[in-house]
């Protein structure tokens, strides 16, 4: 069975991002023109908040799904209150920040919010409206956040690496040092690997469980767009979006080096790959106007098209098999296998 193109919608200028709620049929849209939208069970597209010319940089769920966050160029976090599945969300007081918001990540079992600006890391307790913790980045701005699986840490990324914080204790725990910048974050499912795109086109892998260990991958092709580890598999699997191509990078079964593999099917720029969060599959998008679903060994499952010469985000849902897409003139497709 093969995924269909099951709905379809429109927004007004290109989409942002794009992220299902984890325990229900909703989806959240955002776009550069700074409108927010709902979309309940592909139905009409309800509007959270209006087009204002300032670009949404991110969107996402709690956890649970009883919230919702963006945050962008207007230097307002704005919340919603998703906990009545009867209404659409609804707005609570925004957070002004006064900053370009060009980072959120919500922790993975509490409703904590990191949100990052400039060199600025703060996390906030939502339903309290409390903030926990200000770190700074000593380095540089921030590049990128992710939450370890557990929720004991946070990494962080920027110029010269990774620093790892705990907030239980506030405390920075661990550094991860590159020679030039780390742009991208990825923890593995079970929280053992975290991995780090670097602006110099390599990777840096540290095994968590020994940090100690640590290898340097190089043979991207182009820009580190985007990390995601596959699920499922006998071994860890990372896959990089990196120039026009994927590469799985997989780990040996002896556990000491991670050997290449360099995917063929988008002939431009790979925007976006994302990994089912239960399946061993992988989608990713880009430049072409292709959406390509792969397999865990590498092979084409099915190519998505639509009326669009460019794709920019893509979202799966956390327990279906519906998958997302947004392109650059603001078309959002939700794509399923029929019933």
């Amino acid at each position: 069975m093969e995924l269909q193109l099951a709905w379809q919608g429109q927004l007004s200028d290109f989409v942002t991002g794009l992220v299902f709620a984890p325990s229900s049929c909703e989806l959240a849209a955002s776009s550069a023109a700074g409108e927010v939208v709902w979309i309940a069970q592909q139905s009409e597209i309800v509007v959270l908040q209006e087009a204002n010319g300032q670009s949404i940089e991110r969107i996402a769920f709690s956890a649970d799904g009883d919230w919702l966050a963006a945050g962008g160029q207007a230097g307002r976090l704005s919340l919603w209150n998703c906990q009545d599945a009867n209404i659409p969300p609804q707005l609570v007081a925004p957070v002004e920040i006064d900053r370009w918001i060009e980072q959120l990540d919500w922790h993975p079992t509490k409703p904590y919010l990191a949100v990052s600006y400039g060199s600025q890391v703060q996390i906030w307790d939502v339903p309290k409206s409390t903030e926990i913790v200000t770190w700074k980045f000593a380095k540089s701005s921030v590049f990128d956040l992710a939450w370890h699986p557990g929720g004991e840490y946070l990494a962080v990324a920027g110029y010269k690496g990774v620093e790892i914080w705990s907030p239980k204790d506030r405390t920075k725990t661990y550094s991860l040092n590159v020679d030039t910048a780390s742009i991208n974050l990825a923890w593995a499912s079970d929280g053992r690997y975290l991995a780090a795109g670097n602006l110099d086109r390599t990777l840096t892998i540290v095994d968590w469980d020994h940090p100690e260990d640590i290898w340097t991958l190089q043979g991207c092709p182009g820009k580190i767009r985007q990390l995601t580890w596959l699920v499922g598999t006998t071994t860890p699997i990372l896959a990089v979006a990196s120039g026009t191509t994927i590469v799985l990078w997989n780990l040996t079964c002896d556990a000491t080096m991670w050997e290449g593999q360099l995917l063929e099917g988008h002939q431009d720029i790979v925007t976006v790959a994302i990994a089912h969060p239960q399946l061993p599959i992988l989608a990713s998008a880009g430049a072409d106007g292709y959406t390509c679903i792969w397999s865990a060994k590498g092979e084409i499952e099915q190519i998505l098209t639509q009326s669009v010469s460019k794709f920019t985000s893509l979202s799966w849902h956390p327990d279906r098999l519906y998958l997302a897409t947004g392109s650059h003139t603001g078309e959002i497709g939700w794509w399923e296998i029929p019933a």
